[in-house]
């Protein structure tokens, strides 16, 4: 991995009026060429847009940046207009998702020269070296670690290389983000922690987020109840690992009791939880969700392999047998719960017989979807230097063979809630049908016929599932 020192010598190397400055043991590296500052900014007259790639947490991020400029008098534009500043939040999960990141700030750094393009998220942390190898001009980089300080960084230009960007792995603390302005959403994200103390060999995100933080309740409280007021019906849980909440504060709150508060205090809202790891996953907690009914009946809890051997080599801390008998257990406790899954093909050494261990327990198991993802190797992980890859091709056609046994699995789901009365959320007008789109709680989009004519944008109905097509449930209201 590139450290931030190849970073500093590039900057000196191109950019001689260069300073660096060492704050709480962290390093920030920031060119500086001109005199201008925030003071001499005409904020008002700014448009700025944003690209987000990757996860909930991004989504939630960039959302809460859109209301930091807003409250300063910029205007929030989609990222196909012209815009001033282009703010791209990067993903760097896989190797598809740096380049996709790198793709999207070299486009913009070409097709809008007179624009402050800005690179922030995690492969920004991560990859900073390769952004500047690859983006021409002088892109501002910002770091996981400065990103509360993105707004005011991006609108003090100072016309030259800039780049931001610490030791992530000593923050302790949690960005205090608060994300207002979602007054025409009917669903909206709220992220509770932040970073990862797992260290799965495959995975680059501990050291692009750092370790395990979590948002004090009071401030997740809050949060929720600035949605109540915009008229938010439902709020994903978010989080990088949402499962280890509270382990850091003080206050004795786990993620079980920051639900049930939450669920208590806000009755008129849903919640939904957006992933969850098997080990964090307790009897407790099922037990809990079954008999509260603003607690949705969807739940993410990835796999990523069935073969005991590779889960070992992806550092996972559980075996297929304990995963099995999880699933089993959640769908007697909730037989009509949405139930998703991640699996993971080609990591280093997974031979044919270890990829049918998890064909095999995906197919006896009663998950409802699955995520399939290629292993691709992150340079600075463990498994980047394990050796035995599988072939591009393999990796094809075993991610062919989940997707496909995924989708039979997502139908006979479906299929066997028709008749059933589920509560659906509605979020938009069909054009092309005129039907309404909503989303049911455990997660089936679904389209509601009604004779109505009323406005039902955001409402919550109890619909019955008529037929299933083309993997979308029809209903009508009762």
């Amino acid at each position: 991995m590139r450290t931030n020192w190849d970073v500093l010598f590039r900057c000196r190397k191109e950019i001689p009026d260069i300073h660096t400055i060492l704050y709480n043991n962290l390093f920030y590296f920031i060119a500086i060429k001109d005199t201008g500052s925030l003071q001499d900014a005409i904020i008002n007259s700014m448009r700025v847009a944003f690209y987000t790639l990757g996860c909930k947490v991004n989504q939630f991020e960039s959302a809460a940046l859109a209301e930091g400029f807003s409250s300063r008098g910029a205007e929030i534009v989609p990222h196909t207009e012209e815009a001033d500043i282009y703010i791209v939040n990067t993903c760097a999960v896989t190797s598809r998702a740096a380049y996709h990141s790198r793709r999207i700030l070299r486009d913009l750094a070409m097709s809008r020269r007179g624009a402050r393009i800005i690179a922030t998220g995690c492969y920004a942390q991560i990859g900073a070296q390769e952004i500047l190898d690859t983006v021409p001009g002088t892109p501002c980089l910002i770091g996981n670690d400065q990103k509360v300080h993105l707004v005011d960084l991006a609108l003090d230009h100072r016309d030259c290389l800039e780049v931001y960007i610490g030791d992530i792995s000593r923050v302790t603390a949690i960005a205090p983000f608060i994300a207002r302005g979602q007054k025409e959403r009917t669903r909206a994200f709220i992220r509770i922690q932040d970073g990862c103390d797992s260290f799965c060999t495959y995975c680059i995100i501990p050291y692009a987020r750092g370790r395990s933080r979590s948002l004090p309740t009071d401030m997740v409280q809050r949060q929720i109840g600035i949605l109540v007021q915009e008229g938010v019906k439902e709020v994903v849980i978010a989080g990088i690992n949402v499962g280890r909440y509270g382990r850091d504060l003080s206050e004795g709150v786990c993620l079980l009791e920051l639900l049930k508060r939450l669920c208590r205090l806000f009755p008129q809202v849903r919640f939904r939880l957006s992933s969850i790891s098997p080990l964090e996953l307790t009897p407790g907690m099922i037990s809990w969700a079954r008999s509260t009914p603003n607690f949705c009946p969807h739940w993410h809890i990835p796999l990523q392999s069935g073969s005991d051997t590779i889960l070992a080599l992806m550092n996972r801390h559980y075996t297929s047998s304990y995963y099995r008998d999880l699933i089993m257990e959640l769908r007697r406790a909730m037989p009509d719960a949405a139930i998703g899954t991640d699996v993971l093909v080609g990591f280093p050494r997974e031979d044919e017989a270890a990829f049918e261990e998890t064909l095999s327990l995906i197919s006896e198991l009663p998950i409802t979807y699955v995520h399939v993802f290629p292993f691709s190797p992150r340079p600075g992980t463990v498994a980047a230097a394990m050796g035995a890859t599988v072939s591009k091709e393999d990796k094809a056609q075993r991610g062919r063979l989940i997707r496909d046994l995924g989708n039979e699995k997502k139908q006979a789901f479906y299929l066997s809630q028709v008749g059933k009365i589920l509560k659906c959320l509605v979020e938009r007008p069909e054009r092309e049908s005129g039907l309404w789109r909503g989303f049911t709680s455990n997660y089936i989009p679904t389209l509601i016929r009604s004779e109505r004519g009323n406005d039902l944008r955001n409402e919550v109905l109890r619909v019955r599932i008529e037929k299933i097509e083309k993997g979308v449930a029809f209903a009508r209201p009762i």
